[in-house]
């Protein structure tokens, strides 16, 4: 039986066009067995039986079969191990033709399957028929149509018939074909198939376990974009995604022989590939921020990104358009290499710069160069390990899932190391515009106190010029009213007299307290001194002020000075009216604190007399707390009044 998807007026045609071939195959058919090609017999088969040692072969890479210009039979040559693993690329495109003889020892009539490998357009079946001495299309078997007549043909032997088969093959556009001639009885055909797809059953429970991997980062990286809106992590999910998919196919359809396998292993694979490197250049040019940091870095992304979109119209063009995929194999091998000396040159400028962020991620490019680099070495050689290693270790899917799982794992710990940079960015960026905000607040309220200050300045100005003079007016007529009367005097001129003076030294300690120059200790010493000497200028005490050699500049407000000199003046006024002393002290100590006491040898505070000028003592305490002072006054020897002010 003939197996192909070709109508069978088109294998009726090939074996027309085909005249001198045939023919000189027929004829020397048993020329050319060998000892190392004999007869297969059909006892030998138990379930299945692998035929490669009897099987020859012949590839027509000069198409010169399908021309008829064959007029002598090249010699057949041996199916090599090497094909077992691939075929050239080369080759594929090219009639390949295999040999072999089968024996029916038995007494009935068998029938078996014919399985030569994967994957094939076209399997077109040819018997030797003895009596005509030319090759024919076998027949073919109706109702035996479940299997894929692109994956086995059947054959039918009389008993103790000898049967000598040409198979015909057309691979597909791919690399991973295979020559692997092997005859199964029927029922165990299906066991075969099955194991044939078992063969790598450990790789494909990492590659799951490997797409698991990725599946956690697609919806990790969608979470974060979802919640930043950051396009860098929707490129790395893009990038997540087509893997994925490219490893979850190449596990769940291996050595499938379906249209939709075929469309994957010969095209869908590497536009995935493709797609997805071509989004993890995109997400290397965000993530690094290379536009702005290091421009070389991303001219080479750019340019890999260029590469990569044009590869993949190429590709494209010739898989479509064109039966050359020996050219369509290079350009995929090109795009590939020029990949990897991306990855390079990536390595090596992370060692140049000793940028943290990008030497975690060339590590995880080291790993994935490798990874790479030994896959697409074992995907384009016929090489493979020691075969008492693991099939793992010769298959080149593990090992770029390996490189992508410890790119994967850098990458983890790079876009840990960013979001630590990025939080304390985030944290300078919020105390920078922390103390900007205080900043404007304390200039906005220096300008405040500036503006309340020049007030103050023009107030205590006004009031020096304007009522100042006036009250010395009304006190110089008083004193002349008086000195006109001279023998008979009003007393309300005496107390008009006295309340001008009064008013006057009011006044000017108003003005003191108003005027930002006097805002220092020492001016404030010097002015209770000066205050001090003059009250007690007509009296009998004698007044003493004691203080420090060396006054530090500090500075001191005119609210605080105002209320200290309020409560001096209070202690002194009830030094003279109260005490009976004949002197008094006025000690200041600078410190952490100015500490003020006014000393007087009287005859002290009784609780008997403190209630008359309870008032007094009320509001001197009022006064040192509103400007966060303490107040204190206590019996020794006399009166001792403390003040106390915080100098900060």
């Amino acid at each position: 039986m003939a197996k192909s998807i070709k109508p069978t007026y088109l294998r009726t045609s090939f074996a027309y066009l085909l005249p001198a071939l045939l023919w000189l195959l027929a004829s020397d058919l048993q020329a050319q067995h060998r000892p190392g090609w004999d007869t297969i017999k059909t006892s030998q088969i138990r379930f299945f039986y692998s035929i490669q040692q009897q099987t020859g072969l012949y590839i027509d890479s000069s198409e010169e079969a399908e021309k008829g210009q064959m007029r002598q039979l090249p010699a057949l040559q041996a199916v090599s191990d090497n094909l077992e693993k691939r075929i050239p690329s080369y080759f594929v495109g090219k009639p390949i033709f295999l040999q072999f003889t089968v024996y029916n020892d038995a007494d009935t009539a068998t029938s078996f399957y014919f399985l030569p490998g994967f994957y094939f357009e076209d399997i077109d079946l040819f018997r030797y028929n003895n009596q005509s001495r030319e090759l024919e299309p076998a027949p073919e078997y109706p109702g035996e149509g479940i299997f894929n007549p692109n994956v086995v043909s059947k054959l039918i032997l009389k008993p103790r018939e000898t049967a000598t088969y040409v198979t015909k093959l057309s691979f597909i556009k791919t690399t991973i074909n295979t020559i692997t001639p092997t005859l199964s009885y029927g029922y165990f055909l299906p066991t075969l198939l099955t194991e044939v797809q078992n063969q790598r059953k450990i790789n494909t429970i990492i590659t799951f376990l490997v797409c698991g991997i990725m599946l956690m980062m697609i919806f990790y990286s969608l979470a974060e974009f979802y919640i930043n809106r950051n396009r860098v992590f929707l490129y790395y999910s893009a990038y997540a995604i087509l893997l994925g998919i490219m490893f979850f196919f190449k596990a769940y359809l291996y050595k499938t022989p379906s249209p939709s396998n075929y469309f994957f292993e010969s095209y869908f694979d590497f536009m995935l590939q493709a797609g997805g490197t071509l989004f993890y250049f995109m997400f290397l040019r965000k993530f690094t921020q290379s536009a702005t940091q290091f421009p070389l870095l991303n001219k080479v992304l750019l340019i890999q990104q260029a590469i990569t979109i044009s590869g993949m119209l190429v590709f494209t063009v010739l898989h479509f358009f064109s039966s050359n995929f020996s050219f369509q194999n290079q350009i995929e091998n090109i795009v590939k290499y020029a990949w990897s000396a991306c990855t390079i040159f990536f390595i090596a400028f992370a060692v140049i710069r000793r940028h943290h962020l990008l030497t975690y991620l060339a590590i995880g490019h080291c790993f994935l160069f490798l990874g790479g680099l030994l896959s697409l070495f074992l995907i384009n050689s016929s090489y493979r390990f020691n075969h008492h290693l693991a099939s793992l270790m010769n298959d080149s899917l593990f090992w770029y899932e390996m490189g992508i799982l410890f790119e994967l794992m850098f990458f983890l710990i790079a876009l840990s190391y960013k979001n630590r940079l990025d939080i304390s960015s985030r944290a300078r960026e919020k105390e920078r515009l922390l103390m900007e905000y205080e900043k404007s607040a304390i200039e906005r309220k220096m300008a405040i106190l500036a503006a309340k200050q020049e007030e103050r300045n023009r107030i205590s100005a006004d009031m020096h010029d304007e009522l100042g003079s006036g009250v010395t007016a009304i006190r110089l007529m008083s004193e002349l009213a008086k000195t006109k009367m001279k023998d008979y005097s009003l007393p309300e001129l005496e107390r008009i007299s006295n309340s001008a003076n009064d008013l006057i030294s009011k006044m000017n300690t108003i003005i003191w307290t108003m005027k930002n120059s006097n805002d220092t200790v020492d001016n404030m010493i010097a002015y209770v001194r000066s205050y001090a000497a003059e009250f007690f200028d007509t009296t009998e005490i004698r007044c003493l002020v004691e203080y420090p050699e060396n006054l530090p500049n500090i500075e001191m407000s005119g609210e605080k000075r105002r209320n200290v000199f309020l409560c001096i003046k209070e202690a002194l006024h009830n030094t003279l009216k109260h005490s009976q002393a004949t002197e008094v002290k006025i000690i200041f100590k600078i410190g952490p604190h100015l500490v003020i006491q006014i000393i007087d040898n009287g005859i002290g505070v009784k609780e008997s007399n403190m209630r008359e000028f309870s008032n007094g003592l009320t509001n001197m305490k009022k006064r040192m707390d509103t400007i966060d002072g303490h107040f204190n006054i206590r019996d020794e020897n006399g009166t001792t009044v403390t003040l106390s002010i915080p100098l900060q």
